[in-house]
């Protein structure tokens, strides 16, 4: 098993807390995850957010690069429906240059329709624009020169000129979950970053019938949110207003009974304070793993089965404060990290 950090960066709205300061923050937790073993750091875009949810990862996947040595970087997930495609090309080549061919390029549909509203992009367009989207910058990575004349894209005379350092170009990853987006991305053999979701068996199932073998692809985890302290108590002082913006986030801009408690839906969302005392609450059927490293190894273990080979993670809640986040990790990384390693 391979342990990926996921970086939401943004912060709680209303937070005094400069901007300048939580990217310096969760700048030097990627380079601590890679000092401790990480295999991946991977950070994520949306658009318009009050809790200012970072709108371009690339850049700071850039400086990520340029602080590490060993430590992989990607997107988890670029919203490709909202962007360009062979800028896209461009801008992950470059970035795979910087980092000596270390970049993921995990790509998701989208779901909050105001950042499409915005954008100008039809939202009943993201599935069809983000493998159309897929195929052009597959063709932009071999380095030849094409045209392109599609459903959604037209790019005449398209010749990328900046080589990638992996080739046929960094793994593409998908953000699956709905039938048709799982069949379509098992049919081109892109891997999967959104294992134990409900498309994971399908996935494993399309890839067989399309020829691929289920053992070369790789399957990263749905995002599994987790804060370790000494204490069930300290653990989720650190951290529930944060999980707190979580949902409320999704809440706000997705679906209006966004979080889970076990398998259901989470009907009202329960104010700070009582949010902890609420058995099995979490987002998409992932509990919050909150508390002891016993706690949190216990939880985790619900995905020892699960035919991952990616664990994603995220530590860092909006608003938490980084020296928790980062104590946070240095106990997983000593009381857990090697027991899952042998998964």
């Amino acid at each position: 098993m391979k342990f990926i950090v996921s970086m939401g960066i943004r912060k709680l709205p209303g937070s005094p807390q400069p901007m300048h300061e939580s990217y310096r923050d969760f700048l030097e937790e990627a380079v601590l995850a890679e000092e401790l073993g990480f295999d991946a750091v991977w950070a994520s875009e949306h658009h318009f957010s009050p809790d200012a949810w970072s709108p371009s990862p690339v850049p700071f996947l850039a400086a990520v690069a340029a602080r590490t040595q060993r430590i992989r970087i990607g997107t988890y997930v670029l919203l490709l429906p909202l962007h360009n495609p062979v800028r896209i090309a461009e801008d992950f080549a470059v970035l795979d240059n910087i980092s000596g061919g270390r970049v993921d390029l995990p790509v998701g549909v989208g779901s909050a329709t105001e950042e499409f509203h915005t954008f100008g992009v039809p939202f009943g367009e993201r599935l069809g624009r983000i493998f159309e989207g897929l195929t052009v910058i597959e063709r932009c990575f071999t380095g030849e020169k094409f045209s392109h004349h599609g459903k959604y894209y037209d790019f005449p005379d398209v010749h990328m000129t900046t080589p990638t350092v992996q080739q046929p170009g960094p793994p593409i990853w998908v953000a699956s979950m709905g039938e048709q987006s799982v069949r379509r991305t098992a049919r081109r053999g892109y891997h999967l970053a959104a294992g134990a979701g409900r498309g994971h068996a399908l996935y494993e199932q399309q890839l067989r019938e399309h020829g691929h073998d289920p053992a070369t692809r790789l399957i990263a985890s749905i995002p599994l949110r987790l804060h370790i302290a000494e204490t069930r108590d300290k653990a989720w002082d650190e951290c529930e207003a944060g999980l707190h913006q979580v949902l409320n986030f999704y809440r706000m801009r997705v679906n209006p009974q966004a979080g889970s408690i076990g398998s259901g839906a989470l009907q009202q969302l329960p104010p700070v304070g009582e949010f902890r005392n609420v058995s099995g609450i979490g987002h998409g059927g992932a509990p919050f793993a909150v508390g002891t490293s016993e706690t949190v190894a216990e939880m985790l273990s619900a995905y020892r089965d699960k035919r991952l080979t990616h664990l994603v993670l995220t530590f860092h809640a909006p608003g938490m404060a980084s020296e928790a986040v980062r104590r946070s990790m240095r106990t997983f990384a000593r009381d857990i990290m090697p027991a899952i390693a042998v998964w």
